[in-house]
């Protein structure tokens, strides 16, 4: 029993002495790597630096500044072997960390960033304050998220159905592949990335450059991320109204919506339909990117729908010439019509019958017989059969003895009469003048020439704006 009690004092003696010197062991290596450590001097011989960089998200494309801006993670391994120490010298610690400031690191920068980022990466690794993690045998690994914004060559010819590549050209700045050189992760990974809203990401490539810089080699990662623009915005706010207003103008100016072929209104219509063209396109310059090497896609599809909307307002003013001829009554050559698949000019029937021959029965009792004089029809006369209805439509008594009195009350009655049926003769004989002559119109050459013209215009300039509009939807 008391050689039990004697192993187990030990056993606590031998656990306390060990917990005392790991309690100082982290103390003992830090101090120890900063003494043998010299933040501004450089590992001996060639630095291998392994470099990986994750994207997380693209925060923005500018296509006035030409610039993309995008956050990203970093992880940064190389070796120094004055950062390596023997584990069991210090309570078998196998990795430790210091301050960022504390250890030297390569100057790996962007080559093509600019500093026109509103949230600069230095700012955000200040907040971040990561350290430097050390393994004992000196490998180095420095993980920071950083906020870059560089130069793009951003290519808006075929705007909004665009594709943008970037480029992060990754190296060192001091040091040149004799001291420095760099190694990509070629295995990406998209675990933390987040969609853009604007932006589709398509894929990202890695690779390793070697050039030279005025005669110095250097080592660069080249890091290109593609992306296509989400064009859904602009097709339903700026290319689809744009359509609709320029087939409702090409209707309104080629379709027959009445039958007298006044077609002035149409032209008006058509001056309109531009004068609202230039005023969305003010709308669509302050959305699209301004540029003087390309001219984008959505700013041409407008421009040529303006020329449709000019043409066929133009093209309108030349039917306007042919249906005025018809109205005039001019008929155009035989091979014209042919031209046209157009028949000759036809007879057409009246589509009405005249009466005037026979009187209404409500005149018949007062006009009056025409007699021939001595057999020959240049000398005639008129008797009148007076009846005694006469006299009573003026309420003459038939007992009434002056025959003058009764003579002239009949001559009035029956000159209002006449009146009344002249006056009837002459409205029929408008009423029928009308229509023959709108029967003369619709069958002239001329005027079918402009109908026919207007429905070829139409179905022509219809289908030159909705091929384009097609193959932009189809497009996206």
């Amino acid at each position: 029993l008391s050689t039990f009690n004697i192993s187990t004092d030990l056993k606590h003696h031998h656990e306390e002495e060990t917990d005392l010197a790991t309690r100082g062991s982290s103390k003992k290596l830090t101090e120890f790597l900063l003494s043998q450590h010299n933040k501004n001097a450089p590992p001996d011989g060639i630095v291998d630096v392994y470099y990986e960089l994750e994207l997380v998200h693209i925060l923005g494309i500018d296509e006035l500044k030409q610039t993309m801006t995008a956050l990203v993670y970093i992880d940064e391994r190389w070796t120094d072997p004055t950062l390596s120490w023997e584990p069991s010298d210090y309570g078998n610690i196998e990795k430790t960390w210091l301050p960022m400031h504390e250890v030297w690191m390569p100057d790996i920068i962007i080559f093509n960033m600019v500093t026109a980022s509103r949230l600069h990466h230095e700012d955000l690794l200040s907040r971040v304050r990561a350290p430097i993690m050390l393994y004992s045998n000196g490998t180095v690994e420095c993980s920071h998220p950083a906020v870059y914004t560089v130069t793009c060559q951003i290519n808006i010819r075929h705007f909004p159905l665009d594709d943008q590549r970037c480029a992060l050209e990754i190296a060192s700045w001091a040091y040149s592949d004799e001291k420095i050189r760099l190694h990509a992760h070629i295995e990406h990974s998209l675990e933390h990335y987040a969609p853009n809203e604007e932006w589709r990401l398509l894929n990202v490539s890695i690779a390793e450059k070697e050039y030279e810089h005025e005669g110095i080699a250097v080592s660069e990662i080249h890091y290109e991320i593609a992306v296509r623009r989400k064009p859904l915005f602009y097709m339903v706010t700026l290319t689809f109204p744009s359509y609709v207003m320029c087939a409702i103008s090409i209707v309104g100016l080629f379709a027959r919506f009445s039958t007298t072929g006044e077609r002035e209104e149409r032209f008006t219509l058509g001056v309109t339909a531009i004068l609202t063209m230039a005023v969305l396109s003010l709308v669509v310059s302050e959305k699209v990117p301004h540029s003087s090497t390309h001219i984008p896609l959505l700013v041409a599809y407008f421009l040529f729908n303006m020329v449709v909307v000019s043409a066929a307002a133009m093209t309108t003013g030349i039917v306007m010439r042919v249906h005025r001829r018809g109205r005039f009554g001019e008929e155009p050559p035989t091979w014209l019509l042919r031209l046209f698949i157009l028949s000759a000019k036809s007879q057409v029937k009246k589509p009405y019958t005249n009466n005037r021959s026979n009187p209404s029965p409500t005149h018949q009792g007062i006009l009056p017989s025409k007699t021939y004089t001595n057999n020959d029809p240049n000398h005639t006369t008129f008797s009148f059969d007076w009846t005694d209805d006469i006299l009573r439509q003026k309420n003459i008594p038939p007992n009434v003895d002056s025959a003058l009195f009764r003579k002239i009350c009949m001559l009035e009655t029956f000159m209002g009469k006449l009146a009344d049926i002249w006056q009837g003769m002459q409205v029929n004989g408008m009423h029928d003048h009308f229509i023959e002559h709108q029967v003369n119109r619709e069958i002239n050459g001329y005027v079918r020439i402009s109908e026919r013209l207007d429905w070829i215009l139409m179905i022509f300039f219809l289908v030159l704006v909705t091929g384009p509009v097609i193959y932009l939807f189809l497009s996206m």
